[in-house]
């Protein structure tokens, strides 16, 4: 559309002929020219709910190829619905949002004060900010607030005693996500109100204490699994730490999924350690057994197997024992 042909369909916004302020309004936002936006500031204020929402339509979808200042119109707004578009907005532009968002983070509003802390939060001067809405009433700008690359180590260790469990777990989901380890004291903690155990892992089987011990006699499901997966990436052989850890508390079932495709006398020998242990689960010692039938061709795993079988009178661990011992025969051994 040539410039007097937009400029002609801007004018025809304030016609009185409702039709022709309708087709107008079809045209420009068909057209897409960012620069229609200015005609449709003054519906803002128009008596027709359908006109104002528009021009709400408008900001929306031409405000951030036009500048932040066109955001000053919707936040000094005396209608609520045009300050919180204003609000929502902020995150859009490639500009600096600042004053823009001090202007909505005193409105009464709860939204505008929120996604106002937001672009603060995500701004270049968030540390001027931070501490305002880390000491908030909300507790939706306490998160944020500990979420913001701003925050400090010493604020995202004090956020783990928030009242509010939102707070708590967005602190210690940015520890991990900082590469912070935390101490045992500020996990048990965590784990005495009940946050999520999975971001506490990697520090728990760093400081190889007494978290990790609770976990691993606790863990089952979806949290055994992240356990093992995490040891996995930690832990090569017997002699590391965590892994002395839970063999000294006799965390079977945990070992006995972290062996699992791992090789060596030591770590065969407490393998079958494992297998024998009646106070190990029936069905993770017969997955043990079971891993092993790739590697029925070894005479110390046929002999083993064997002798596991002559004393052996569970019913489960007999299946997948004599399913090994079987493949070892057909192999000659």
């Amino acid at each position: 559309m040539a410039g007097g042909g937009l400029d002609s369909e801007i004018a025809r916004l304030k016609h009185k002929d409702v039709r022709k302020r309708r087709r107008a309004i079809r045209v420009l936002f068909d057209t897409d020219i960012p620069r229609a936006l200015e005609g449709f500031v003054p519906l803002l204020n128009d008596k027709d709910p359908w006109f104002r929402s528009k021009a709400l339509e408008a900001h929306r979808k031409w405000a951030p190829a036009q500048g932040v200042e066109t955001l000053r119109v919707l936040a000094e707004h005396s209608w609520l619905d045009a300050r919180r578009c204003a609000a929502n907005l902020l995150n859009e532009f490639s500009e600096d949002t600042t004053d823009i968002a001090l202007l909505l983070i005193e409105d009464n509003d709860l939204t505008c004060q929120r996604k106002s802390a937001e672009a603060l939060l995500n701004g270049r001067d968030a540390a001027l900010h931070i501490e305002r809405f880390l000491n908030h009433d909300d507790s939706a700008l306490r998160r944020l607030s500990i979420l913001s690359y701003a925050a400090k180590a010493e604020q995202r260790v004090a956020a783990l005693e928030d009242v509010n469990n939102s707070v708590r777990e967005a602190a210690l989901q940015s520890i991990v996500d900082n590469g912070e380890i935390l101490t045992e004291k500020s996990m048990q903690e965590a784990l005495k109100r009940g946050i999520k155990v999975t971001p506490l892992l990697s520090s728990a089987i760093q400081n190889s204490g007494d978290v990790l011990i609770q976990i691993a006699q606790t863990a089952s499901g979806k949290i055994l699994n992240e356990l093992v997966g995490e040891l996995r990436l930690r832990c090569y052989s017997l002699d590391e730490k965590p892994i002395q850890i839970l063999l000294e508390n006799q965390c079977y079932e945990v070992l006995g999924r972290w062996m699992q495709g791992l090789k060596s006398p030591e770590i065969d020998a407490l393998r079958w350690e494992i297998i024998g242990n009646s106070k190990v689960d029936s069905i993770e010692r017969s997955r043990l057994l079971e891993r092993l039938i790739g590697r029925s061709g070894e005479p110390e795993i046929a002999q083993k197997v064997r002798e596991f079988l002559e004393h052996c009178d569970d019913d489960l661990l007999r299946i997948a024992a004599e399913n090994l011992s079987t493949a070892s025969t057909e192999l000659g051994l």
